[in-house]
């Protein structure tokens, strides 16, 4: 029995108060105000739910931000079949801190029956984060870097690593990039697709260079990254004679700084259709009194609302 017949069975049968009362799954350790029957409505597995640029940092406002993202999540109806981060998990420079303080904020959601899998950006190191999520490092597709495969009934997620880590483990290197073997990997990988594909990464395509390699692929429709902190819908051309193109969209930070919020990919039959949840807008700290927001943060903010991006297949 998989991890989500088991929970809609405890449900089902009235069990899930009794793991409460317990404290025997990390999902209750988030919000008590979580009902339980939110794990009675399945799981769509059409629906991917996007986050990014987390920056986690044990002492600071980001983690309270996150919570709440996480928090809806969990109240979806139906639950997401997958949720995907795309890099700079940790705050600035890759600690195990920083990694043990995330944690528990994003165990609740594996433990509610989704598929949770984590990208690397400019601000993580992959040793922390292994001896942190060992079974995230673990499903990589190459040994020297967390590169996955997300699979899905209507389409396919391929997350690259576009981290370039250096030696001096106080610091970090803010341009990405795709080394060799992984734009190796990705071209033999996109050449055997046969249904619709998404590739995805921290860094923007003008800095992971894949722009031919996505544009010579028939199935590929769209890529998606994360690192400027901002909702932000574009699109790659093969060339000025061809009707070949691939949208892109950038992600909002779930706390740092910029637009603040989450993306719900919703997969249809032809399709998928992006839709931006923004929570705020602040740079480049937050302002915790209302009355101090400038306007134009809050005109920002409004403006994203309803905000939409759709990929053809």
């Amino acid at each position: 029995m998989d991890r989500r017949t088991f929970i809609g069975s405890m449900a089902a049968a009235g069990c899930l108060g009794v793991l409460k009362s317990a404290d025997a799954s990390p999902i209750f350790k988030l919000s008590d105000s979580i009902p339980d029957k939110v794990r009675k409505n399945g799981f769509d597995d059409d629906l991917v739910v996007f986050i990014s640029d987390l920056h986690t940092n044990p002492t600071g406002y980001q983690p309270g931000r996150l919570k709440g993202i996480v928090e809806d999540i969990l109240k979806m109806k139906p639950l997401p079949g997958n949720v995907i981060a795309l890099g700079d998990l940790a705050y600035l420079t890759g600690q195990d801190s920083e990694y043990a303080a995330l944690k528990p904020i994003l165990d609740p959601i594996e433990a509610a029956g989704i598929t949770l899998t984590l990208g690397m950006g400019n601000h993580d190191r992959r040793e922390e984060f292994a001896r942190t999520f060992p079974d995230q490092a673990a499903k990589s597709q190459l040994g020297h870097r967390n590169t996955y495969i997300v699979k899905t009934p209507k389409a396919d997620f391929i997350v690259m690593d576009s981290l370039q880590q250096g030696e001096d483990r106080r610091t970090w290197i803010t341009p990405g990039a795709i080394d060799d073997e992984q734009r190796a990997w990705l071209e033999q990988t996109l050449a055997s697709y046969d249904k619709p594909v998404f590739v995805c990464s921290h860094h923007p395509i003008s800095e992971t260079k894949l722009n031919k390699i996505l544009l010579d692929c028939p199935h590929c429709c769209g890529y998606i990254y994360g690192h400027d902190h901002r909702w932000q819908p574009d699109w790659i051309k093969k060339n000025y004679s061809d009707q070949r193109m691939i949208p892109l969209l950038c992600l909002p930070s779930t706390g740092h700084w910029g637009d603040i919020g989450h993306v719900c990919l919703h997969l249809k039959e032809d399709r998928a259709v992006a839709e931006l949840h923004q929570k705020e807008f602040f740079f480049p700290v937050p302002v915790e009194n209302p009355a101090d927001i400038p306007l134009l943060w809050k005109v920002k903010t409004q403006d994203n609302q309803n905000a939409r991006c759709t990929f053809i297949y």
